[in-house]
Formats: C-alpha cells, sequence, structure tokens
C-alpha cells in the first residue's frame, strides 16, 4: 500500500484571515451592538450597510446578497428590541424598508432579463492560476447552475434568492462537467442554492445537459419540482436520471400526484419534521444548531466559486458552512470529502489539503472557522450527527478505559497494518519511504497504550486548542463578542464550579492531570474564559511551558520539537 507523504508546510491558511465579505463582516458587527444593547453603535453599521447597499445594489454577488439578506433578516428579528435602546433612532426602519426596496428592486431588474454565463466569462472573472482552477474542480462538490431559485423555500438551509438571476450557459456546463471527469470528479452535487430543474437555455433543459453523461457519473439532484416543471421530472424519471425530491408541505400534493400518473414511488428527502433543521429565514441568531453542511470542498457558481467548510449553525454561520472567496491569493484547498466521509474529519484537527503541484500537507494552525466550532461545541448529543465526533468525545479517548482498551487490540491493529501494507509482497519489497510509513503507524499505535504518553497527548491537545483559541481572540474581536453572547450563560455556570486562585500558573495543569477531573468540562472554562476575557496570563505561561503541534502520522498532538 502506497501511502501519501504527509507534509507540514509554513502557515498557508494565514492568507484567509480578514477575509470576510464587506456584508459579513458588517452582518457579524451588528450582531454583535445588538447583544452588547449598543444602539448607536448598532445603528451607525447600518448606515455604512445601507450606505454599501445603495451603491453596490445592482451588482451584488450572489453570496454578498445573501449576506445582506441575512442583515435584513436579523433587523427584523431584533426591531423591537432595537427600536427600544437608548438613542437608536426611529429612523432605523425606515432604512430598513429602503434596503427591502434595493433587493425588490435587484430582483425585479434581474428576473427581467436572466443572463447566461458562458466560460470564458467565468474563469476570467475568476482570474486564477492555472493549478488553481486545476485544484477547483478537483475539489469541487457542489455544482450550482444557475442563481437564483424559483421555489425561494422560507426554510432553505442555502438562503437561496428568489427569482431566477442568471444560468450557466449550455456550453459552460458541458466544458465544465468535462474538466471535473477528467481529473475524476464525478460525484457531485448539480444543486446549491437553486433547483437544478430551473436551469434551462432555449431550447434545451435539463435533459440535454444530464443525457450526455456517462455511466462514470454519480452526481445527486435534489428537487422541489418548480411548478410547470412536472413534465421534465416526468422525462428525467423515465431516463432513470437518479434524482431525489426534497419534501414540503407545499409540494407534497404534487408528488403524490405525480407518482400516481407514473405508478412509480419518487426518492423523497427531509419527510419528517425532525429532518427539517432550523435555518434560512427562521434564524433565530440567539442559539447554537446542527451543521447543514456534510462535505468539505469547493462549490462553483455561475458568478464565482468558494471553499466550504462544516460548521454548526448559528449567527455567525446562518448557511451551517463558511463559504472562504477563493482568489489569487488562495494557497491551498480542502481535500474533497462528502457525506461519510465528511462526518469522520475531526473537525478541531488541522485540514488535510492539496497545494500547488498537488501536493497533500496538513495545515499547521487551525482556521479561524475551525476554533469558532471548537468554541460553540458545548458537547450536547443534538448538536453531534450520527458518526461525527464531538471535541468532548475525542478528549476521552485519554481517559485510562479506553487505553486499556487499545492495548488490548495492539494484535489486531498490527493485523491490519500487514494487510494494509504487506498484500501486495513482503517487508523486504516496500520502498524506502513507505517502511518507514508502517513503522511509524506501528510505533504511533504502541506509544499511544502507555500510560505517560496519553497523559502528554492529553496536555499537548488541551495546549493546542488553547492556543488556537489565545489566537483567535486576538485577531476577531467581533466575532468573540458575539461568540461570548452564545456561550455566556455555559461559561459563567462553569466558573462557578472552577473557581482558579492562589498559584494560576500550577492550577491549570494541575486541572489537566488530575483524574479526578473532566478534561472536558475544563477545557470549556479555560476555553470560556479566554473569550470572556479571564485568565488569559496563566493560558499564555501554560501554552508556553507546553508548546505543542499535530503529528499527522501518529494522529495525535505532540511537543513541538518532536516533529521533524
Amino acid at each position: 500500500m502506497q501511502e501519501k507523504t504527509q507534509i507540514l508546510e509554513k502557515d498557508p491558511a494565514l492568507c484567509f484571515r480578514g477575509s470576510d465579505p464587506f456584508f459579513e463582516e458588517k452582518k457579524n458587527a451588528f450582531l454583535a451592538a445588538i447583544y452588547d444593547n449598543n444602539g448607536p453603535d448598532a445603528e451607525s453599521i447600518y448606515d455604512l450597510i445601507l450606505s454599501q447597499a445603495r451603491k453596490k445594489s445592482t451588482t451584488l454577488s450572489e453570496t454578498n446578497e445573501k449576506y445582506l439578506r441575512q442583515i435584513q433578516v436579523a433587523f427584523k428579528r431584533f426591531k423591537t428590541f432595537l427600536l427600544s435602546l437608548s438613542n437608536c433612532s426611529e429612523r432605523m426602519q425606515d432604512k430598513y424598508l429602503e434596503i427591502q426596496s434595493l433587493l425588490r428592486k435587484k430582483v425585479k431588474d434581474q428576473s427581467r432579463q436572466v443572463t447566461y454565463v458562458n466560460y470564458k466569462t467565468w474563469k476570467k472573472n475568476l482570474d486564477l492560476a492555472p493549478w488553481q482552477l486545476d485544484l477547483l474542480f478537483t475539489t469541487a462538490v457542489t455544482l450550482q447552475m444557475t442563481s437564483g431559485c424559483s421555489n425561494y423555500c422560507r426554510r432553505c438551509n442555502e438562503w437561496a434568492l428568489p427569482k431566477i438571476r442568471s444560468h450557466f450557459s449550455q456550453d459552460a456546463l458541458k466544458t465544465i462537467l468535462k474538466k471535473l471527469l477528467n481529473r475524476g470528479n464525478s460525484d457531485l452535487s448539480l444543486y446549491g442554492a437553486s433547483d437544478p430543474l430551473d436551469w434551462e437555455q432555449s431550447p434545451f433543459d435539463l435533459r440535454d445537459i444530464l443525457s450526455g453523461l456517462n455511466s462514470q457519473w454519480e452526481f445527486s439532484l435534489l428537487t422541489k419540482i418548480p411548478r410547470g416543471k412536472q413534465r421534465l421530472l416526468k422525462a428525467l424519471l423515465k431516463k432513470k436520471i437518479p434524482l431525489s425530491i426534497s419534501l414540503t408541505d407545499n409540494n407534497r400534493s404534487r408528488i403524490e400526484t405525480l407518482e400516481a400518473e407514473m405508478n412509480q414511488s419518487i426518492t423523497r428527502q427531509h419527510d419528517s419534521k425532525d429532518l427539517l433543521i432550523p435555518a434560512g429565514l427562521d434564524e433565530d441568531f440567539i442559539s447554537v444548531k446542527p451543521s447543514i453542511t456534510d462535505s468539505y470542498g469547493t462549490e462553483i457558481l455561475p458568478d464565482g466559486a468558494w471553499i466550504i467548510i462544516p460548521t454548526f449553525t448559528s449567527a455567525l454561520h446562518p448557511f451551517g458552512h463558511k463559504k472562504l472567496p477563493i482568489t489569487r491569493e488562495t494557497s491551498f484547498f480542502p481535500i474533497k470529502k462528502l457525506g461519510r466521509q465528511a462526518l469522520l474529519v475531526d473537525y478541531f484537527k488541522p485540514l488535510e489539503v492539496m497545494g500547488k503541484d498537488r501536493k497533500i500537507f496538513y495545515l499547521q494552525r487551525l482556521l479561524g472557522v475551525q476554533v469558532e466550532s471548537i468554541l460553540l461545541d458545548n458537547g450536547t448529543e443534538e448538536l453531534i450527527p450520527p458518526g461525527m465526533r464531538s471535541l468532548k468525545e475525542y478528549f476521552s479517548i485519554f481517559e485510562e478505559t479506553p487505553r486499556q482498551q487499545r492495548r488490548k487490540m495492539t494484535p489486531s491493529v498490527i493485523k491490519h497494518l500487514k494487510k494494509d501494507f504487506l498484500s501486495q509482497g513482503s517487508y523486504k519489497t516496500l520502498p524506502e519511504e513507505t517502511k518507514q510509513i508502517y513503522r511509524a503507524k506501528i510505533r504511533a499505535h504502541v506509544e499511544f497504550c502507555q500510560k505517560n504518553i496519553v497523559e502528554e497527548s492529553r496536555i499537548c491537545a488541551a495546549s493546542f486548542f488553547l492556543e488556537a483559541v489565545m489566537a483567535y481572540t486576538k485577531n476577531q474581536p467581533i466575532k468573540k463578542r458575539i461568540i461570548t453572547f452564545l456561550i455566556e450563560k455555559e461559561i459563567s455556570d462553569l466558573r462557578k464550579k472552577y473557581t482558579v486562585s492562589a498559584d494560576p500558573k500550577k492550577k491549570v495543569i494541575y486541572f489537566l492531570k488530575d483524574p479526578q477531573v473532566d478534561t472536558w468540562e475544563i477545557f470549556r472554562f479555560y476555553a470560556g474564559s479566554m473569550i470572556m476575557g479571564f485568565h488569559s496570563k496563566s493560558i499564555s505561561r501554560f501554552i508556553a511551558d507546553f508548546p505543542s503541534r499535530y503529528d499527522p502520522m501518529a494522529d495525535r498532538f505532540v511537543p513541538r520539537q518532536d516533529i521533524g
């Protein structure tokens, strides 16, 4: 078995610092001011939002318009509270109505004359280097064929824009699909914040795109069956095109009618209330809910492309994922992971990514969005979907019972490694690099059965996460205020339980070494305390005393000097 070489490179994650689009940044600032009961700040930020909306209303990208709409939903959600704050002008309601008017005008103007984006124009607007374009196609998880949606569902997780605004041209879709397939990327979603049945370029429709795809494709289609598209759906079903229906109360009767007419059942999704995750226009901006997105990779839209990282659904990320803009400054792309594969990704570990020359490596640091997920993960089962490991569960691997279980499993682990590495020959015939990987994996398992190594790894993990949180708090003051609001009660309760006094430096390590103390709880206490402005000096000393890094070969956190 030939393993990929794991490489640690010089912190390319820094390229994403401070890269939030204007309206996403102002959405966060607006919410932070509301959470702080600061009416004047909220109004001044809203003035900036209105000013930019006036300038950019006709040229807003799809994603930026979504952020602006999130701001409007937040205003409506907190309207009564906002207008009750001292020094907060009643004119804010008039400003809200003006932005709503600008958005309605944009919808009207763009839906009146739908545009078609050809491949050459799309590529020129992206302005990526050849290697970046190559990796965009390699890691794509979503190809959104249109901008805007004819359904515009109230509970849309993607905050889809109302009315169709633009389509990829037929030639653009054929070109993109060919480039995807040339890179072995045939399993992706042909939808996003749009309904795939909306795509058309008269006299062509979705049948003409999909009929040309061969059996290598494993794409997925999810539709709500836009009105007037029943005939198209029937044609797709007759061609045995794989698709699912996203069920809502509005389209249920249409689906049942179609099933009766065709004498066949249609695959359904979201056919139960517990799967209807509150999102979209139902976002409450005051709670943390499960992640909506189940994939790592990139999405391709008519007006650009983005890197997608799953997140919990919250005021920070109402989409249920973080959109990182892909530009000439992008230095890496996450390894594509879908469905169950994505759930197996430990969101709190440095990401495995691909860079120039298709070099695969792990980032040295966590992305800001990963730190946000760490801080919002309160350990409750409701937040974590089946198959995904929470940080609380991860901390449990350092306990004595799991350590003993790992030791008992040593023979079967070694047997499994032999099967992976030696199935095609003997150890002697392996390349030297593969031999080193084989030995390293055996050594990593054996070491992680030793009590002192387990204790060391637990402390290193805590140090690594706390260092990431500390760096985040210094660079994200606005998001820090939002997170404080969302987790304040939990951390306040922990502060009542864990009183740190006397020698704070010793207390951090004491708590982490004490077998009677819940490691997860004490980590939450310190991480939350930093966000709320407590214990920074003592935690800083702890991090300095126990510098750590992630070792991808051993798949654990180790003292920094131990990694070559």
